[in-house]
């Protein structure tokens, strides 16, 4: 051991080296060389180059990035199946908006809709299923949530009579069967010689409808005269018989506003001519004839 000191050197001394096998006293022991074969706590030991390699990487940002994103799938999934069961979205009520003549217990039973979920409820079935319905001329279907279907609909409108083996049966514009009875004051009237009765939403022949409308519309601009009766003859179709007595046969529904102009100039020659007439046949196009 060395020892050094700060002190001078007193004259005459002479410093020497000192060797001692045992530690000087308050001195600790010499250090030696302890080999272990495990680590010490607290103090890492370098892996070899081949347990470096061997070692698995530390998971990447994009990892984690999946992962939350499959937890949230799985939780949107879990929350849907969720609300799909809950009672709080069932269809409890359905509402029906415009039903004056028919009855909402019989558009409510027609949507089969109660019980439903709000989320998957077919609203074309439904507005199809209504549509159905005889009485029935347009509909519209919403959700009203939570837990709620409006119906609204818009019901068939009377717009003539339809007689038929001796009973009065009203009808709407596109020939569809209401009920028994008669429509308002001032409506077409048509009787027809088919044989049978009628039930709420059959059609009647739709040709004589229509041809009943138009020459209704037309027959006071044409000839100056309004409509007595419309009659549907099998094997003859429409005719039409005037308020002045005139009767014309027009066939089918086609060509109505020609056969009328026809009609109109044929008589314009007829009163010219002072040739009297009671029927004009008018099913046969450019070819009428004067009875």
């Amino acid at each position: 051991m060395i020892i050094r000191r700060n002190r001078q050197q007193q004259p005459g001394v002479v410093r020497t080296i000192i060797r001692r096998s045992r530690p000087a006293v308050g001195q600790s022991r010499p250090r030696t060389i302890v080999r272990r074969s495990a680590p010490i706590i607290g103090v890492g030991v370098l892996p070899s180059p081949r347990e470096h390699r061997r070692r698995l990487p530390w998971p990447s940002r994009r990892f984690f990035l999946l992962a939350a994103a499959g937890g949230l799938a799985l939780g949107l999934v879990a929350g849907a199946a969720w609300l799909y069961r809950a009672p709080y979205f069932r269809v409890s009520t359905v509402e029906v908006v415009g039903a004056e003549r028919m009855s909402p217990a019989t558009v409510v039973t027609a949507t089969n809709a109660l019980g439903e979920s709000m989320f998957t409820a077919d609203l074309a079935a439904i507005q199809r299923s209504v549509y159905a319905l005889p009485l029935v001329s347009s509909v519209r279907v919403e959700r009203d949530w939570p837990a709620a279907i409006r119906i609204v609909l818009e019901e068939r409108r009377p717009w003539g009579t339809w007689e038929q083996a001796g009973v009065a049966y009203i009808i709407d514009r596109e020939g569809v069967v209401l009920g028994v009875g008669r429509a308002p004051e001032g409506a077409p009237v048509i009787r027809s010689s088919e044989p049978g009765s009628r039930i709420v939403g059959d059609r009647v022949d739709y040709q004589a409808v229509d041809a009943a409308a138009e020459i209704a519309e037309r027959l006071p601009r044409e000839l100056g005269t309004t409509v007595a009766e419309v009659a549907f003859i099998k094997g003859k179709g429409v005719q039409v018989t005037t308020a002045d007595g005139q009767v014309a046969l027009f066939g089918d529904s086609s060509s109505i506003a020609y056969k009328l102009a026809v009609w109109a100039a044929l008589a314009a020659e007829a009163r010219q001519r002072q040739i009297p007439y009671t029927t004009i046949d008018l099913r046969y196009g450019n070819r009428p004839v004067l009875q």
